[in-house]
C-alpha cells in the first residue's frame, strides 16, 4: 500500500529525514504555533538530554481542538511530521511568577505541570511526512 508523503511512499516524506535527529511529538496548536515562529518556548515537565539539540516536529493523534479554535489553528493531520527546531537553552521555571511572565512565548497556564522549557531556534517548516506513530519521550525512526 503506498500513500503520497507517507513512510509508505518511495518518492517523498520519508527519505527527507536525517534518522540521526531525534523527534518530539508536540500536540496541536502548539507545533504550529512553533513552526509559524509565535511559540519560542515548549514546556515540559523533565530536562532534554544533551543530545537533544535540534528535532523534528511530530504531530501526534491528539490535539486539542478548543486551543486550535482560541488560536484560528486548523490542525495539521495527526501522526504527522512538520518541521525541524533547535533548542539552544533551557530554562527552568522556580515560581508561578516566573512562568506566568513567559506565557506569550510558551502558551501555557498550569505552571505546576511544567518546570522546563526548551528555548527554540532555527524553526523550519517542512514538506509533512504522515504516517508517523509518535512516542512520549524523543523518538528516532530507523531507515
Amino acid at each position: 500500500m503506498k500513500k503520497s508523503g507517507s513512510i509508505f511512499s518511495l518518492g517523498v516524506g520519508f527519505k527527507m529525514l536525517d534518522s540521526k535527529i531525534p523527534i518530539l511529538s508536540i500536540r496541536e496548536p502548539y507545533a504550529t504555533l512553533i513552526i509559524e515562529g509565535k511559540k519560542d518556548i515548549e514546556l515540559r515537565n523533565w530536562k532534554p538530554p544533551a543530545w537533544a539539540k535540534e528535532f523534528y516536529i511530530h504531530v501526534p493523534t491528539i490535539a486539542d481542538l478548543e486551543k486550535c479554535r482560541e488560536y484560528n489553528i486548523i490542525p495539521n493531520p495527526p501522526r504527522t511530521i512538520i518541521g525541524k527546531a533547535t533548542i539552544t537553552d533551557v530554562k527552568y521555571y522556580n515560581t508561578p511568577n516566573e512562568f506566568a511572565k513567559d506565557y506569550p512565548r510558551h502558551y501555557h497556564k498550569l505552571f505546576w505541570k511544567y518546570n522546563y522549557g526548551f528555548i527554540l531556534d532555527n524553526l523550519e517548516k517542512i514538506q509533512p511526512i504522515y504516517d508517523i506513530p509518535g512516542k512520549r519521550f524523543f523518538f528516532f525512526i530507523h531507515l
